[in-house]
């Protein structure tokens, strides 16, 4: 075989395993990153960050590093896997947050779950968050949007 059919068949390989996994990138992504709610009114806390994908035998690993925001703590970064597959992907993230409600806090688990998809340089999705043993603490599917970075 000569070089350049090795060279083609090293492409041709690597084309192949982006479109069985469209995810894998690094992504710039905006996301409703909570909710604040007063006087019974829910208004969405919109965030941004860097979401990074890579293919790790059968899985998809993501870690996503939220962008600092005025008024707001700090956000730890977030690491999550799943199986790999040709579609969508769902993330399940099980985080700490202080929940402050009238003035007194307590600290709870809340569990994110990512539904995302690649199509072609865009990223669609949805996410949504439960507060364990919090009654009320459950927002529906918000929308996760994003866009592939390259270089």
């Amino acid at each position: 075989m000569t070089r350049a059919a090795v060279v083609i068949l090293t492409l041709c390989a690597g084309v192949l395993q982006a479109q069985q996994k469209p995810l894998v990138g690094v992504w710039q992504i905006t996301y409703t990153g909570g909710m604040r709610i007063e006087d019974g009114v829910a208004t969405p806390i919109m965030a941004t960050g860097t979401l990074t994908i890579d293919a790790k035998a059968d899985s998809l690993v993501a870690n996503l590093a939220t962008d600092p925001a005025p008024d707001l703590p700090a956000r730890p970064p977030v690491r999550v896997a799943t199986k790999a597959g040709a579609g969508d992907a769902t993330f399940t993230a099980h985080t700490k947050a202080t929940i402050n409600i009238n003035g007194s806090e307590r600290e709870a688990t809340v569990v994110s779950t990512w539904v995302l998809r690649a199509r072609g340089d865009s990223l669609e999705g949805t996410v949504q968050r439960k507060i364990e043993g919090f009654e009320g603490g459950s927002q529906g599917p918000q929308p996760v949007t994003g866009t592939r970075r390259r270089g």
